[in-house]
């Protein structure tokens, strides 16, 4: 699941991600692939939109949060990019070697309910993992 919020920006800013134990599995399946490959690819995902009870880890109130339809993922030539705008249609994360390991650690911290921190450099679009709530 991923998403941005369209209010309260200043407080809430950048996207959210979580994913479920297989989700998560596959997503760090691709960036092994993405590390072991060492050249410049992507992918894109379909993306599910995130449910209430999943809106309601980080709790940004009733504001009304935007899921794109695909994420595309792309590995970059330059190790120290990331970059990820806001842009939906698709949204689009770019990153380099520097940062492949990073976002696999994140990822890979989903299922053991860690969260709620953010990664990438400011001003880049910043990630926020979130853990998935007992019902989602």
């Amino acid at each position: 699941m991923l998403w941005r919020y369209a209010e309260n920006q200043r407080n809430f800013p950048g996207w959210y991600l979580t994913a479920d134990p297989p989700g998560c599995a596959s997503l760090i399946a691709l960036l092994d692939a993405f590390i072991a490959d060492g050249t410049p690819s992507s992918r894109t995902l379909i993306v599910t939109a995130p449910t209430q009870a999943v809106l309601a880890v980080p709790n940004n109130r009733s504001a009304a949060s935007i899921t794109p339809a695909k994420f595309r993922l792309s590995s970059s030539s330059t190790a120290s990019e990331w970059s990820f705008p806001q842009s939906t249609e698709p949204a689009e994360l770019s990153v380099g070697a520097d940062w492949l390991p990073v976002l696999r650690q994140a990822i890979g911290g989903i299922p053991q309910g860690k969260g709620d921190y953010s990664i990438g450099p400011s001003g880049s679009g910043s990630l926020w993992l979130w853990w998935q709530p007992a019902a989602a």
